[in-house]
């Protein structure tokens, strides 16, 4: 468990800095030690620090050249590197790039780790398929909730890769990310196992308490999880602090990204957070806030030290050991504060039961579920701004909870500073907020809505539309650039850099998973990483060979407008294609006109990448335009010539067909406007089929659909006759899985086709058959970090309970 166990183990550190890793009391109590008289751990939010200053320069070195590298490679084809070659003549012109990764729970994790593998080019076939290369070109890597337990992992495993990862990955044989079993029954039927393993996250509670520091369900979170994340370490890093990765030599020498996490400051007794509550940044050097109410930034090492504005009480003792990793992982990913949110009263019995196992005498304590920084390390600070509330520099506590809480769950805040001089900010996006539990763009609009409150005021994000036109012109479902021009924003405090949008897409995989789901089989691991990978590079490429090249001008974008450099016509197309115009919802453009007495045969729109609208049938001399919208539903404008009875009131029935045995097609039939208008006018009829997302079948007549259905799938030498479930396939190349639906179902062989038309090349080693979604997971729930809901916390506490069972709780 101690020091000299983890002496073996060199993956993470090397022997010399291992002294320099470990908590002084070789566990989870951080202890006083000697520093000097006159330190002040507490430094005003003025500026960068002098230590990050000087890291970044360092960095700024290794990332010319990476940079340099990648570009040259993205702009081979350009018919004009002049600019390429302006970029790289001084290094003051070179860009600077940062990467967020969203929460998400472990769906995060693995989505966030394929995306950023596709950009890593220590990743099997990164540099012929993907974005590798740009990793080693980024400065910032920040995180949030379940994207704080990916980087965690690499950064805290002395940087290691994604690709280093999924080669030793495993079943029940203690790799990094072996969560077959979930962290709250890590034995899965090994009663004794899981007793064990909470036997020991006790005793680490009760070391940090009798040391004299409060601990809560927090600590419990992170102590559980970092077992899978550091498995090498003693009781999952039982020791291991924050403030070591100063000391590692890939830090040192500035070989990887300056990691931040976040987490929010939440008032005591408060229910909530919202835009108004200080968002926390935890760095390498530093644990503090940049908002009027704190604005200011604390030493990490020194973290758990009495201060008053900064200086010891007691001269020339401080705390060490207070930064766990474990710890500050459960400050920046803690969600059981949800649970509690849901106020009833067999929940919260439950976790009374929790907390009294783990918490003892603070069982019944407010702060339960909140992450506990006591002593404040901001107590008595005078850096805050007059009239901002001052209960975080007057408290004796400081509390915190998930950073993704206020909505805000791709962690922008920190990337976006202009103190960081940053060009373009890739953001990995793995909510699952939109009803089919994919991404909807929320958390850009709550950060750009957040830039116009007090705490924000600082601030800068570039315009983006609201969450209900992001949807409805598909920017949710494919890569999409914001900012691209920078005299667009002279109304925003400062020029934010460019943002690159990069949703979690279902390529490869049924990737919309809850958050809360808590165990993933190494085939479903490897089969998120994958799709992960393939969502950030539009398929390996094969959905545009041009991306590639569009991801360099993304990145060029801010310098070559602020040196008025010549603008490659490739990127010129770049930007066409792949920049938001300033359109919303109201301003949808893809209609078509028709005029009276015209017959038009077959209109097609593609929206996105993933499904496509097809106008197959109109005969009509009365219906003036069609609306081809982004929801894959064609809106008619009412009958304007026709005549029918005032009488007759203008309805939609629907009937469903009779399955089709033979090709496994549900049909609705669709009468729109009535049945006695349609008989009069002869309007409103038409033909939709769409796929993937709607997965409906609209037609006049049962017999039509399965005509076309069966014209669709004939040639298809297996005749495929399974029925069960309205179940279709899709896939690539030789991949493919089985997605069931609860919606009007497609046929299989139209959404196979959507989902992708070209083979995508196999990357990440990740060859194996995607199992079935059905039963796959011990958990099955339906939550995220912005709109918890009641089924996700039943299924949670459902999990709770089992875990109850193992521990002898009931």
């Amino acid at each position: 468990m101690k020091l000299n166990s983890v002496l073996f183990s060199t993956a993470l550190l090397s022997v010399s800095n291992v002294a320099q890793a470990w908590s002084p009391t070789n566990g989870y109590a951080p202890a006083t030690v000697d520093c000097a008289d006159d330190i002040n751990i507490i430094r005003a939010a003025d500026g960068l620090s002098e230590s990050e200053s000087n890291w970044v320069a360092k960095r700024d070195a290794v990332t010319q050249a990476a940079l340099k590298t990648f570009l040259t490679r993205a702009t081979a084809k350009f018919t004009d590197n002049s600019l390429l070659n302006s970029l790289f003549s001084e290094s003051s012109n070179v860009p600077r790039v940062a990467i967020a990764a969203s929460g998400g729970g472990y769906s995060a994790t693995f989505g966030d780790a394929g995306m950023v593998a596709a950009m890593d080019d220590r990743t099997d076939g990164a540099n012929e398929h993907g974005l590798g290369g740009l990793l080693q070109g980024t400065t910032y890597l920040a995180a949030i909730s379940g994207g704080s337990w990916f980087t965690s992992t690499v950064v805290f495993n002395n940087w290691t890769s994604v690709q280093d990862i999924i080669n030793q990955m495993g079943d029940n044989d203690g790799s990094i990310w072996d969560i077959e079993q979930s962290a709250l029954t890590p034995g899965g039927s090994d009663t004794a196992f899981t007793n064990q393993r909470f036997e020991n996250i006790s005793s680490a509670l009760s070391e940090k308490s009798a040391a004299g520091f409060p601990t809560s369900l927090a600590d419990v979170w992170g102590l559980a999880f970092s077992y899978y994340f550091f498995p090498s370490l003693p009781e999952g890093g039982i020791g291991y602090t924050w403030s070591t990765i100063q000391d590692t030599d890939v830090f040192q020498n500035a070989e990887m990204p300056y990691l931040i996490q976040l987490g929010k400051a939440q008032i005591p007794g408060a229910v909530s957070v919202d835009f108004n509550s200080p968002t926390i940044e935890v760095t390498p050097y530093e644990f503090g806030s940049w908002e009027p109410s704190i604005k200011s930034f604390a030493e990490i090492k020194f973290l758990g030290t009495e201060v008053s504005n900064g200086i010891p009480t007691t001269p020339g003792k401080c705390v060490e050991g207070f930064d766990n990793v474990n710890f500050m992982i459960g400050t920046c990913t803690n969600l059981i504060e949800y649970v509690e949110q849901a106020n009833s009263a067999y929940y919260n019995a439950i976790i009374d039961q929790l907390a009294t196992l783990f918490l003892g005498n603070s069982s019944k304590s407010a702060d339960r579920t909140l992450a506990i920084y006591s002593p404040n390390p901001f107590k008595d600070t005078t850096n805050y701004e007059s009239g901002s509330d001052t209960t975080f520099v007057t408290d004796d506590k400081l509390l915190l909870v998930d950073g993704g809480i206020d909505g805000q769950v791709i962690p922008f805040i920190p990337v976006m500073k202009q103190e960081r001089e940053v060009d373009v900010v890739f953001a990995l996006d793995q909510t699952a907020d939109a009803d089919d539990k994919f991404p909807n763009g929320d958390s850009l609009v709550y950060t750009y809505e957040r830039q116009f409150t007090e705490a924000g005021k600082y601030d800068a994000f570039p315009y983006v539309p609201d969450i209900e036109s992001f949807v409805e012109l598909g920017l949710n479902k494919k890569p999409v650039f914001f900012g691209c021009d920078a005299s667009n924003m002279t109304n925003l405090r400062y020029v934010p850099p460019v943002l690159v949008y990069l949703p979690n897409v279902a390529y490869s995989y049924a990737s919309n998973i809850s958050t809360l789901q808590l165990s993933f089989t190494a085939e479903e691991r490897l089969d998120l990483i994958r799709n992960g990978f393939e969502a950030a590079t539009m398929g390996n490429f094969t959905q545009d060979p041009e991306f590639l090249g569009c991801v360099g001008c993304a990145v060029m974008r801010r310098k070559q407008e602020k040196l008025g450099l010549e603008w490659p016509e490739e990127c010129q197309q770049c930007f066409t294609n792949y920049c938001w115009d300033g359109s919303t919802k109201a301003d949808i453009k893809n209609t078509t006109s028709i005029a009276n007495n015209t017959s038009t045969s077959t209109t097609t729109t593609t929206d996105g990448l993933n499904y496509t609208t097809i106008l197959t049938t109109i005969d009509s001399d009365a219906m003036s335009t069609i609306h081809f919208e982004t929801s894959t539903t064609i809106t008619c404008h009412e009958c304007e010539e026709a005549t029918p009875a005032p009488s007759i009131a203008y309805v939609t029935s629907t009937a469903e067909c009779e399955e089709n045995a033979d090709w496994d097609v549900r049909a609705i039939t669709t009468i729109s406007c009535g049945d006695e208008e349609r008989i009069q006018s002869n309007t409103h009829k038409y033909t939709t089929v769409s796929s993937l997302i709607t997965t409906t079948e609209v037609c006049t007549e049962c017999a039509e659909v399965e005509a076309q259905a069966t014209a669709v799938t004939s040639g298809n030498a297996n005749g495929d006759n399974n029925n069960d479930n309205d179940k279709y396939t899709y896939g690539t190349g030789s991949k493919t899985s089985t997605n069931e639906h609860t919606e009007e179902a497609v046929s299989k062989s139209d959404a196979q086709s959507n989902v992708s038309s070209v083979t995508i090349p196999t990357v990440l080693q990740v060859t194996t058959d995607i199992p079935s979604q059905a039963g796959s997971s011990q958990y099955s729930v339906i939550v995220n970090e912005n709109a918890a809901n009641n089924m996700g916390i039943q299924h949670l506490l459902a999990s709770v309970v089992a875990l109850g069972l193992f521990i002898g709780l009931s």
